[in-house]
This record gives structure tokens, sequence and C-alpha cells, in this order.
């Protein structure tokens, strides 16, 4: 029998970052002369399309955002709400963007390898060394060396963000993880640039099967409802 399992964030989420953040603290800043408290709108041109923010700082650039004359007045109670908010934006005001981030993250196979090799070597005293090392892990290569036909079928799932004020300060709550992000967004309105994690299923098949399957031959997730390309389709 399957399971599901929640694979790390980590590693693998980031490798899908198509738009690297760069860190900002060396930016030059912008000669803006507001004198009342306000955040600029900041843009970030990206593979899945441009981002609009609303970004506390005077930098030019912050990551991959670029600083705009344009800007907003802000209250103190304001000010803490754009610390907190950070590089989330709005997603409502991006939805071409969520819509082409989530039309391209695609389910995807990858296969578990395992197998030993021997390896000789020359130790400080010229003396011939021969070692058993053991090596395993997932790829994306149905060819690789050792694979055993344990396959997992990897599936993109997304959330999104609320700010909300508790004790005194406000703080950011994450969404729980859904097949599209439209499911959510209404009561968790702000949204990373990456804003992917992902679960699979593993399935055990044939070794010499695995070169002929593709994600596309099992049916078990949903995907995003990519028919409906409105931010309030209903859609199921």
């Amino acid at each position: 029998m399957c399971n599901i399992k929640v694979k790390s964030v980590g590693k693998k989420i980031l490798a899908l970052i198509v738009v690297p953040f760069m860190l900002s603290g060396c930016a030059p800043l912008s000669e803006c002369e507001v004198p009342t408290s306000h955040v600029h709108k900041f843009y970030a041109n990206t593979t899945y399309g441009t981002v609009y923010n609303y970004l506390d700082t005077e930098r030019m650039t912050h990551g991959n955002y670029n600083w705009t004359e344009d800007y907003i007045d802000i209250t103190k109670d304001d000010e803490a709400f754009f610390r907190t908010k950070g590089d989330l934006f709005d997603g409502a005001k991006n939805w071409n963007y969520l819509y082409n981030y989530m039309a391209c993250k695609k389910d995807y196979l990858e296969f578990w390898y395992s197998y030993d090799e021997e390896e000789t070597s020359t130790d400080e005293d010229g003396n011939t060394v021969t070692e058993t090392h053991h090596y395993s892990g997932w790829t994306d290569n149905p060819y690789h060396r050792g694979v055993t036909g344990e396959t997992s079928l990897c599936h993109h799932r997304f959330a999104s963000y609320r700010i909300v004020y508790k004790n005194g300060k406000y703080v950011k709550e994450q969404s729980p993880y859904v097949d599209d992000i439209r499911d959510v967004l209404t009561n968790y309105p702000y949204v990373d640039q990456r804003f992917d994690g992902i679960v699979s299923k593993t399935y055990y098949l044939n070794s010499w099967d695995l070169p002929r399957i593709k994600a596309s031959d099992f049916n078990y997730f949903k995907g995003p409802r990519l028919e409906d390309r409105t931010l309030n389709g209903t859609t199921k």
C-alpha cells in the first residue's frame, strides 16, 4: 500500500526558484524627499510575470525588486504592519503571476537509487586500501545506476499568509497548503514569490519499466483549476 508523505520544503523548493533573491544591504539609496511616512511601490520582473509590491525601504533594489517613485502614505501603525509583511505581496493584485506560477508547476517523478561501490585509495603509508561505500538518494533520471523501482510522484501545493494583530503586535500566519491558491487567498491574501511545497505518493514498480513511465500516467493528485483563469473562478 502506498503512503502520502510531505517532503522537506528546504533544498527541494529552493531548487525551483527561477529568479534568485539578491542581498540588498549594499544597494544605493533613492533620492526620495517625501517628508511624510510612506512606502514605495516596487516591481520585480520574473519568469512568471511582473510582481508589484509596497515595501518599507528606500533602497533602489531589494532582492529582485526595483524601486519606483510611486508611493502611498502610511501611519505609524501601518509601519509595523509593513515591517511584519516584509516581502509578501498582495496576491489578488498580482493574480497573473500566481496563475502563471501554478500553471508551470507540473507533477514530476523521482526515482530512488541505492548501490554499493568498492573504491580504492592509498593511505599515508603508501598502502592500497579498498573500502565499500554506499550511495542512495532520489534522482529524476530513470537510468540512474541502482534505481530500485521505488518511485515518487511529486505534486505542488500552494500556501499564502495573513497578517494578524495578536498580543500587541502584528504576526504572520500561513494558510494550509492547497491545490489552488484561490482556495485560501480570500482569508490569507499575502503571498511569497515562491509559495509552493511538495507532497508525494510512493509507488513500487519494476526498475526496467521506469524509462517508459511519466507523471501523467498517474492520476492521483488534483491540480489547480487552470481551465478558469479568473481570480474569482468557481469551477471545480
